[in-house]
């Protein structure tokens, strides 16, 4: 009864900021827990109040709509309730697996260790880099800019996947076997490359795939 019931909100993002200035904040339990408490529910909910809205993504992460004036002070509240706030902007913006809700977690230590690197590097236009702890790739690395898959101490790197619209296609397989000691390195170089030599506010999908055959990706040095 309910799947068709009541499918056009009266609170959306756009709605609610024709009638005052409002900010979205994208959360979740973390980067790679994706179960929230009761606890962290309840303070969504209190939060938001009567004058906000929220809604879930396809980023693994819940879009909240808080009042501009209130924003700082909400995300206090968020973060002392243990909730992750994902930066806004033209960032390097990390996802990741759940890791078989923790029961495969070799990836886990390198998956910190790249997040504090690259957090709040900018870049032309926002890039994803999504991390799947094993081949199976549940979460669809293949299917963001710049996707990894571990396997046995090492990733395999996918690069330039075009996530939606009529011309959507999974990334291409860039390099195999980049190990764990490498990988920091390796990424840095891809993104540097990208700082250096996007256009403004080009995507990076549309960035590789117009520079793919250029000499300098040849420099990356992957063993």
């Amino acid at each position: 009864m309910n799947a068709f019931r009541s499918n056009i909100p009266d609170c959306t993002f756009e709605k609610l900021n024709m009638d005052g200035d409002y900010t979205r904040l994208a959360i979740s339990p973390g980067i790679i827990n994706k179960h929230y408490t009761a606890a962290q529910l309840q303070k969504i909910a209190e939060v938001i109040g009567d004058n906000g809205a929220m809604k879930y993504s396809a980023s693994y992460s819940m879009l909240l709509s808080v009042p501009t004036q209130t924003v700082q002070h909400v995300m206090s509240e968020l973060e002392e309730a243990g909730l992750y706030i994902a930066e806004a902007g033209s960032v390097v913006a990390m996802k990741a697996c759940d890791f078989c809700d923790g029961d495969k977690m070799e990836a886990a230590s390198i998956t910190e260790q790249l997040y504090h690197h690259f957090k709040g590097q900018t870049v032309p236009s926002r890039l994803r880099l999504n991390i799947n702890g094993c081949a199976s790739a549940c979460y669809n690395a293949v299917y963001d800019d710049i996707g990894l898959v571990y396997q046995q101490d090492s990733f395999d790197v996918y690069l330039g996947a075009v996530p939606m619209g009529a011309q959507a296609k999974p990334g291409i397989l860039f390099a195999k076997r980049i190990s764990v000691q490498k990988i920091e390195g390796f990424l840095q170089h891809i993104i540097t490359l990208y700082q250096n030599h996007a256009r403004p506010n080009e995507p990076f999908h549309k960035f590789y795939r117009r520079t793919k055959s250029a000499d300098y990706w040849e420099t990356i040095n992957d063993r």
